[in-house]
């Protein structure tokens, strides 16, 4: 079993140096492990944390419905063991899937109608010790796996751990990516909306050119700090990013003092310079008389400290929600979940747009400059 876990260690490690997509490489671990041990079915769910689901399930020994019934299922704790093991960090086990309390009726319905009797839930580990999913093993009644087998699935779930990670490191490559080309095709019409603003507060040419000649710096400034991961207060990021609409429009900004870190300030970058670009097309900093409020704070409280960030636009043309998730929508989810395990929640009111950001206030995101001084 030991050859096994080596042997694939190296597959796992040939399609991460590539770049390959993660779904395939799960699923054949899986297949594979169920190779190595008879009669179970094996699954792997990878673990979105911020929003405390399941962004991906992998069984392939079942239905497609199966999997798909895990995905974006929150966990709570208290139901169903790869939740359990999520929260817990120690193995579930469930000798009886039909009479455990655990269950819900409608899961042991779905077990019933697959033939699934019993299991073993894995919390997949990092060496931080952080969890990044979840092995399953499902077994026949009264055949759990044997104490070397235990010790085998155990070693397992670490590898499968770092396949989690590799899934969430590849998104963020993906989210790059996809970014510069939409940064790009963004570009122009933000540059002539940039153009248009700036002839409105000074139509005298010379004026013109040296007013615009500075935004577009500041809008290189903005670019460079989302692409620089490096330690940058909150505020400093903020006005950066929103410097070249600061002359025109009534932009606030309050919150205590905050060092982000270096890929958090990457992210935030983006985000704001994104939330930004709409607020310039159709929002609150595409008429004159629109206003904009950035705040922040962090909460302290017995589960940790809580990081918000409120963006609200007032004063701009009726707000409208979008028709379809666009990229914009899917890069801002992205970019702070990965980079800090942050969320965002989008709100169209017709009185303005506004985007509530929240994350646990770790070392990813950054420290309170406060306490930093106090600790001096």
């Amino acid at each position: 079993m030991r050859t096994f876990l080596s042997r694939f260690s190296e597959r796992a490690l040939d399609v991460m140096s590539a770049g390959a997509p993660v779904e395939p490489l799960l699923r054949e671990f899986a297949v594979s492990l169920q190779a190595e041990l008879p009669g179970t079915v094996i699954g792997i769910n990878v673990l979105d944390k911020p929003g405390n689901t399941f962004r991906l399930s992998v069984f392939p020994g079942l239905p497609l419905e199966f999997s798909n019934s895990l995905v974006n299922n929150r966990i709570t704790g208290k139901r169903g063991s790869c939740g359990m093991a999520i929260m817990t960090g120690r193995i579930v086990e469930v000798p009886e899937v039909a009479s455990d309390e655990r269950f819900s009726a409608e899961w042991k319905e779905l077990f019933r109608q697959h033939g699934l009797e019993a299991m073993l839930s894995i919390p997949a580990m990092s060496i931080e010790g952080l969890v990044q999913g979840s092995l399953a093993v499902i077994h026949p009644l009264g055949s759990p796996p044997n104490p070397d087998q235990r010790a085998f699935l155990q070693l397992a779930s670490a590898l499968c751990a770092k396949i989690c990670i590799y899934s969430r490191t590849q998104e963020s490559t993906q989210i790059l990516i996809g970014e510069m080309d939409h940064r790009m095709r963004n570009l122009f019409a933000t540059i002539g909306g940039v153009a248009i603003m700036t002839m409105r507060g000074h139509p005298e040419p010379r004026q013109f050119r040296k007013v615009l000649d500075e935004r577009l710096v500041m809008m290189q400034r903005a670019h460079s700090l989302a692409m620089d991961a490096q330690e940058v207060e909150l505020s400093t990021l903020l006005h950066n990013v929103l410097s070249p609409y600061c002359a025109d429009y009534d932009i606030l900004f309050s919150g205590p003092p905050i060092v982000l870190a270096g890929e958090a300030a990457s992210a935030l970058a983006l985000v704001i310079h994104e939330l930004a670009t709409n607020a310039a097309k159709y929002g609150a900093l595409s008429q004159p008389g629109g206003v904009l409020h950035v705040r922040w704070a962090t909460e302290h409280g017995m589960a940790g400290a809580i990081f918000t960030l409120n963006w609200a636009e007032s004063n701009g043309p009726a707000v409208k929600p979008p028709s379809r998730k666009g990229y914009g929508t899917t890069m801002i989810t992205g970019s702070l979940r990965n980079a800090f395990d942050g969320a965002a929640e989008l709100s169209y009111e017709a009185s303005g747009f506004t985007c509530r950001i929240t994350a646990p206030l770790t070392s990813r995101l950054g420290r309170e400059k406060e306490l930093e001084s106090l600790a001096l």
